[in-house]
């Protein structure tokens, strides 16, 4: 239950850190919606997949660039997601699970 607890804290804080760091509300929507569902109750690690994949198809598809600290965020957020889902992304636009 601990790591549990962990976890949520940990998505909780990248998904609000992300949010404060940029005012694209393309950005901010997914990223609200995604800590609205965390404090709901939702499975930590499936959301943390979903939420990632959705910023990442934001990035792909609006052509936006990351700072630093928003890619570091972003990679935490898509290590914490199941790696069920996110091998099997339907938009097919995380990157390579093997980077650090």
């Amino acid at each position: 239950m601990t790591e549990t607890n962990d976890q949520l804290i940990q998505a909780k804080t990248l998904i609000k850190q992300f949010y404060n760091s940029t005012t694209d509300s393309r950005l901010q929507a997914p990223l609200l919606k995604a800590y609205k569902r965390l404090e709901a109750g939702t499975d930590i690690s499936d959301l943390a997949a979903h939420a990632s994949s959705a910023v990442n198809y934001i990035r792909n598809t609006e052509g936006l660039t990351f700072s630093d600290d928003q890619e570091n965020w972003w990679r935490e957020l898509r290590n914490i997601g199941s790696a069920a889902i996110l091998y099997h992304d339907p938009k097919n636009n995380l990157l390579d699970l093997s980077e650090k």
